[in-house]
């Protein structure tokens, strides 16, 4: 069950911000100003340093602020892990996630604080991609979600605002998994703690670079949709399946064959179109 609405007045719960990070600097401390920035004062930022060598120990010893807190793994154990160790550690009441190549928009606590509701039980957002000077906002899958809906296709992104003490009994992240560890997060938690809420407006901006369209080619990234399919697959319907099998060729960079894209569930439809265009094309 969940408690009261946030919305009664007068109440400020403490939202806690968790952020691995690993050799960055220059983005975390984009990513801290943000944070700095927000309209809602409430806040821990819980950042931990993945056995950075770049000079993020020291940056993170000269802040003077109350209202962060940082750990370090000496060795490096994966954002997996270094976001489990700020989870665990959190004492907000609600909790939510920041990269550390990534920002907030000032409002982003206070729309979700201002939008909480009891019978949902998480709330996300759409992101501003930024790329180069251009930014653009991907406004998709506005409205609830729920496992059903996330069986598909992760309709959440990469971020979660919800209470800490149920991310917390779920275990948080998977450290096995060697990509889709934010998907497998927000089925697991949907299984277990209902539908939750994509507000309209974007409040986050999430940064890419010429190595993304290599990641998502990377072997590691097959290898967790595996994980993933293997983990869930007990979860799916047909329809389901269908599209994990269209997922499976759009990582690979295979063509997805007319019969799969006659059968496939509409909200991969799109994406398996535009990955064969995209083939046609040679991109």
């Amino acid at each position: 069950m969940h408690t009261e609405s946030v919305k009664k007045s007068n109440y400020s719960p403490l939202v806690t911000i968790y952020m691995p990070t690993h050799n960055r600097l220059s983005d975390l401390k984009r990513a801290i100003s943000s944070v700095l920035s927000q309209t809602y004062e409430h806040w821990e930022l819980i950042i931990v340093d993945d056995g950075s060598k770049d000079g993020t120990h020291d940056y993170l010893q000269s802040l003077k602020n109350e209202k962060i807190r940082f750990f370090r793994h000496e060795t490096p154990q994966g954002a997996c892990a270094s976001r489990n160790l700020a989870i665990n550690n959190a004492k907000g009441e609600f909790i939510t996630g920041l990269d550390d190549d990534d920002e907030f928009t000032p409002d982003r606590l206070s729309s979700f604080i201002s939008a909480w509701q009891d019978k949902y039980s998480f709330l996300c957002t759409p992101v501003t991609v930024c790329k180069g000077n251009t930014k653009k906002d991907h406004l998709f899958f506005i409205g609830e979600i729920n496992l059903q809906d996330l069986l598909v296709v992760n309709k959440v992104g990469n971020q979660i605002f919800c209470k800490t003490d149920e991310l917390r009994s779920i275990g948080g992240f998977d450290k096995s998994f060697k990509a889709w560890q934010d998907y497998d997060t927000w089925v697991r938690f949907t299984a277990r703690y209902g539908t939750g809420l994509k507000l309209p407006s974007s409040t986050y901006l999430q940064y890419e670079n010429d190595a993304s369209f290599s990641i998502t080619r990377s072997p590691n990234r097959l290898i967790g949709f595996n994980q993933f399919v293997d983990k869930h697959r007990h979860l799916m319907n047909t329809s389901q399946i269908r599209a994990m099998q269209c997922w499976e060729k759009i990582i690979q960079g295979k063509w997805i064959p007319l019969r799969k894209l006659l059968l496939a569930n509409k909200a991969i439809l799109k994406y398996s179109i535009l990955h064969n265009l995209k083939l046609i094309m040679g991109r």
